[in-house]
């Protein structure tokens, strides 16, 4: 996210950096080695021409763009090889929720109450 900051010359630091919504960026386009990068609301999706792999995450949780989504991570999980069956176990995003929330349970994973954003996220601990 840094890089793609970096690429267009705009700030993360804002809380919806306005210049991704104007006409010069469209809020669409294509990015290093294949890379289609699309910013939605709070988030930004990329997706692999060649392979399909598709990652997503919440911009606006900078600096730290680590935090789990379970949509987001069950998405990820069927367009990656490594994780495709991984990701066909849980069957949808709601038992991913549930795996993330016991994980969080366990302290392997944490609530961070500091996030700007009133949604259900978690970080690695």
């Amino acid at each position: 996210m840094g890089e793609l900051a970096d690429y267009y010359g705009f700030s993360l630091q804002e809380e919806f950096p306005k210049h991704i919504y104007n006409c010069k960026f469209n809020n669409k386009g294509y990015f290093k080695n294949g890379w289609p990068y699309y910013f939605h609301g709070a988030e930004c999706k990329f997706e692999n021409i060649s392979t399909g792999q598709t990652i997503e995450m919440i911009y606006i949780t900078r600096p730290e763009f680590g935090y789990l989504d379970g949509y987001f991570l069950y998405n990820y999980m069927l367009t990656t090889d490594r994780f495709r069956s991984l990701g066909e176990r849980f069957g949808d995003c709601h038992n991913v929720w549930i795996a993330i929330h016991t994980l969080a349970e366990w302290g392997v994973l944490t609530k961070d109450p500091l996030v700007s954003i009133q949604r259900n996220i978690i970080a690695f601990k």
